[in-house]
């Protein structure tokens, strides 16, 4: 039971990395159209967009190789006991 639901949250961070990645292509692509880049309004959201995806990004690969070695019951309960 607890082996699927970490396997099950690896994949969805990983899916989740995935879009975030692709959004940040996206979010490149908007800020190299002259016009899109010289619109304030769209360059700072445009921006703004960039930095939560790259939050998003480094969250996900942290809390991948976290949960990673939590594949076991007795690994989540030592961790559990540790950080309180």
């Amino acid at each position: 039971m607890w082996r699927n639901l970490i396997d099950s949250l690896i994949k969805e961070w990983k899916t989740l990395n995935i879009i975030s990645v692709l959004l940040l292509s996206a979010i490149l692509t908007i800020l190299q159209i002259e016009s899109a880049a010289n619109d304030p309004v769209i360059r700072y959201s445009a921006l703004l967009s960039m930095v939560c995806a790259l939050m998003s990004l480094f969250y996900g690969c942290i809390y991948i190789i976290r949960f990673g070695t939590m594949r076991t019951l007795y690994q989540a309960a030592e961790w559990a006991l540790v950080g309180a």
